[in-house]
């Protein structure tokens, strides 16, 4: 997501409120997931890896309820809590393609998914138009690639068919959300041409969009249907 600098409003107690902390929560389990994944030697460390990825995904979960029912969003909140998202979804990914070499599928992908869309962002941000909060097919290709990630973290030996079909799996979910994502921006790009070869015709009234300078009975047609319907 991105902000004008005037449409920020970050105030220091923003930095004290529950959600962020528990955000903050998940910026260090990041490299303690590292730690924990990079030296696993034995089943039970391959199950503290999980149950890191585990803890950081219902910290995501519980800062977005605890901010939206008891009111405590936040422009802080709503920069750092993506970028959290994604520095464990990263980490996941670079951890796991040291032992299944597939995985360098998906991070190319992510990686280009992430860099257009955050540049198609950007560049329609600054023209006034944007994507209200993450569509359907982002949060389930999230939910999608953390099940596949933390099921190759927590178990270390899994048939390289299955390693395959799951990778493929999280792939075609991405590049499904990529897809859509792309389509929605060009939608966006599309309105802002429009919008930029007939600038009036965002800000006309229904009654100035009659046809015509003479079409005097027209209006007044209109003029009495508007009439009715306000007096029902």
């Amino acid at each position: 997501m991105f902000f004008k600098k005037s449409d920020l409003h970050i105030h220091k107690e923003d930095f004290l409120l529950l959600p962020n902390i528990l955000t903050y929560i998940r910026f260090l389990l990041v490299p303690a997931f590292i730690i924990v994944y990079m030296n696993a030697e034995s089943l039970s460390d391959h199950v503290a890896s999980a149950i890191l990825i585990v803890v950081s995904g219902i910290t995501d979960v519980a800062d977005g309820f605890i901010a939206r029912h008891w009111n405590l969003t936040s422009d802080l909140g709503k920069i750092i809590d993506p970028i959290a998202d994604k520095c464990m979804q990263f980490a996941m990914m670079f951890c796991v393609c040291i032992r299944y070499r597939w995985v360098i599928i998906l991070i190319v992908i992510y990686a280009v998914k992430e860099i257009v869309s955050a540049l198609a962002s950007a560049y329609l941000f600054t023209r006034g138009k944007h994507i209200e909060g993450a569509m359907w097919c982002g949060k389930l290709c999230t939910v999608i690639l953390f099940l596949v990630m933390l099921s190759l973290v927590a178990i270390p030996h899994i048939p390289p068919h299955i390693v395959a079909t799951m990778i493929g799996f999280a792939a075609a979910f991405m590049l499904l959300a990529f897809v859509i994502y792309m389509r929605a921006y060009f939608v966006l790009w599309l309105e802002y041409l429009n919008e930029q070869k007939h600038p009036l015709a965002t800000d006309m009234s229904p009654l100035d969009k009659i046809p015509g300078e003479d079409s005097l009975l027209q209006k007044e047609l209109f003029r009495s249907e508007q009439g009715k319907k306000s007096a029902k």
